[in-house]
């Protein structure tokens, strides 16, 4: 015959078991993103271990967690997004109250959850060691260093030529084109060169 629990054993218990349902934060996975809604289905990694009254330990997996908001920089009209994949791993954060609803009166629940790409779980880290980095994995990627921008990878060095310098050039040569003139009848050249189009880009600048 086992031995009833003591009146602080039940009351250790009920704490640990309240305990067990605060959330601060955990390692999750996406199993689906929705992109026009920027929320996400995620799978959390981690699960909880309970002990029974008697002394015996189980564990339980949380539930997925349904159209958790994903949270990506933001301010001042810009931002900065990602293009989140099933099998990614997130960070979530448990906030105090849900931020949909300001009558919820529970605390650090499952339902206050949001998630923040970036969580690299059993893989080595791609970040580099001086520069700034923007790009994919093993793909293009821009590199600011101290005093350059390196466009495609860290391994760049052949220079982008300035658009109205470039212009300056090729002008250059259609008026050396368009004035020559042949020595033994001293007339100009028939063909002209038309004046260049504009070489610049619209979006992407350099100085």
């Amino acid at each position: 015959m086992t031995n009833a629990p003591t009146l602080t054993q039940l009351l250790k218990h009920a704490i640990e078991m309240r305990l067990l349902d605060v959330h601060t934060a955990l390692i999750g996975r996406v199993q689906t993103y929705y992109p026009i809604t920027q929320t996400a289905d995620i799978e959390p990694v981690l699960k909880r271990t309970l002990s029974t009254i008697d002394g015996q330990i189980k564990q339980e997996a949380l539930p997925l967690l349904i159209d958790v908001p994903v949270i990506f920089p933001s301010a001042g009209g810009f931002f900065v997004s990602f293009p989140v994949k099933p099998g990614d791993f997130v960070q979530i954060i448990f906030n105090e109250v849900s931020i949909d609803s300001e009558l919820d009166l529970s605390r650090f629940s499952l339902d206050g959850a949001v998630a923040i790409p970036g969580v690299c779980k059993n893989k080595q880290s791609t970040t580099h060691a001086e520069n700034m980095v923007l790009g994919k994995e093993n793909s293009a990627q821009i590199h600011i260093t101290d005093n350059q921008i390196l466009l495609g990878s860290q391994n760049a060095k052949e220079a982008l030529a300035i658009a109205s310098k470039v212009t300056q050039e090729l002008q250059k040569i259609i008026t050396a084109f368009n004035t020559h003139t042949h020595s033994y009848h001293n007339t100009p050249t028939v063909r002209q060169i038309l004046p260049s189009q504009n070489l610049g880009t619209k979006k992407v600048m350099a100085e």
